[in-house]
């Protein structure tokens, strides 16, 4: 079946006319603990179609103080340096964050784990942060061993007074979030509300897995490949929108093992080859072509990525990223992989093959959900909680968010 990555196809943008009806200012400055809600007739009224302002600021003095904040939805976290005083050039850094939830800097478009010699290691577990280049910081997380992971940030302020809060509060897709929605333009942001654009570059190839919910019922790459061979193919997870509809991918012989006897070992070399594209059907149980004609081929290229091995898919420009499941913005930095994963079930080692993407080094992308200082931060959970009753409204209409 044909999956979703988000619920609905919002686009944020359009958030301001979501929800029309009386909108209220949120008002405070920087040295009020927490934003309190007034009158919209007390704001000031522009003209023009509000938007954020730039302001210089050095990435590492937004991690100074409160630091920064996240919002998973309607979930509030925080990440901060722990001592303005660096040791041996680093800051120690740490997270205040409910368990289970979504925190920190988003790897790629979005990882649950990233795979190390095919064993997963978790992406949000930052230990300090350094000075980089190019105004950039570079936050080390623990794991790796001799190749650490570290993520090279480089945030853009802005300042978000009288803007409203709801189109800010967006999914890893920029799709709205239920908070997002239910706010819309009824709250605006305070005198010192700020927000950062993050732009995050790694220097090597990464596998990322988005989620550790999803499988291809398949323990090897070959065995893979040998299943959605001929008749059946495999839907591939999209990003909804107006314009994008599921595709379904097949190979035209199943893969196999290629070697090379080297100083008298056996070793797999790297290989490449095609899969065929073709349309499928929305709304079936099982993944179906719809139609008889091919929309194209994508590349496939076999290889080792920091121990882990991985295939990953190169498509053509006539297809789009959405429609794959990766944002048009990112879609020279992701490439769509499965890569086979190794863990430890009920004492025994166990491989399975994970949908997941590919993070090229060197190759920036922007982190679609904003972060926020903490007068912004305090605004949007006022406005979360004056919209309680709207939320239970929309999750009566919508179904509850899991």
């Amino acid at each position: 079946m044909s999956l979703k990555l988000s619920r609905r196809p919002l686009i944020a943008a359009a958030l301001c006319a979501a929800l029309p009806g009386a909108s209220i200012l949120l008002s405070g400055c920087a040295s009020t603990p927490v934003a309190s809600a007034v009158p919209a007739s007390e704001a000031p009224q522009k003209k023009k179609k509000p938007e954020p302002v730039l302001m210089p600021m050095p990435t590492i003095d937004a991690f100074k103080g409160a630091g920064l904040f996240y919002f998973d939805d309607n979930i509030r976290t925080q990440l901060f340096i722990k001592d303005n005083i660096a040791v041996n050039g680093r800051y120690a850094v740490q997270e205040n964050f409910p368990l289970g939830s979504r925190h920190g800097f988003t790897w790629g478009g979005g990882a649950a784990a990233i795979l190390r010699n095919g064993s997963p290691l978790d992406a949000q577990r930052p230990l300090f942060l350094t000075q980089g280049n190019k105004g950039r910081v570079v936050i080390q997380f623990e794991g790796g061993g001799r190749k650490p992971l570290a993520l090279q940030v480089k945030l853009v302020a802005y300042s978000l007074e009288g803007l409203p809060i709801g189109p800010y509060l967006v999914t890893r897709q920029n799709t709205a979030t239920p908070s997002g929605y239910v706010i819309a333009n009824r709250y605006v942001f305070p005198k010192g509300a700020v927000g950062y654009r993050a732009m995050l570059m790694i220097d090597n190839d990464e596998v990322l897995v988005p989620t550790k919910t999803a499988f291809t019922g398949s323990d090897s790459i070959e065995n893979f490949s040998k299943r959605f061979t001929r008749d059946i193919p495999y839907c591939l997870r999209y990003i909804p929108t107006r314009r994008s509809e599921p595709v379904g991918m097949r190979f035209a012989k199943p893969i196999t093992k290629q070697t090379k006897r080297v100083k008298g070992k056996l070793q797999e070399v790297a290989q490449s080859g095609e899969a065929q594209l073709m349309s499928v059907k929305k709304g079936t149980l099982f993944c179906q072509q719809e139609g008889k004609s091919q929309l194209s081929n994508a590349r496939w290229d076999l290889r080792y990525i920091n121990g882990t091995r991985v295939l990953s898919f190169t498509f053509p420009e006539e297809v789009r990223s959405a429609d794959f499941g990766i944002l048009n913005q990112h879609r020279d930095a992701l490439r769509l992989a499965f890569a086979e994963e190794i863990s430890t079930e009920r004492r025994k080692t166990v491989k399975k093959v994970r949908p997941g993407v590919v993070w090229l080094g060197g190759k920036e992308i922007l982190d679609a959900q904003w972060r926020f200082n903490e007068v912004a931060a305090d605004a949007i959970s006022d406005a979360i909680a004056r919209t309680k009753d709207l939320r239970k409204d929309w999750e009566a209409r919508n179904g509850k968010k899991k």
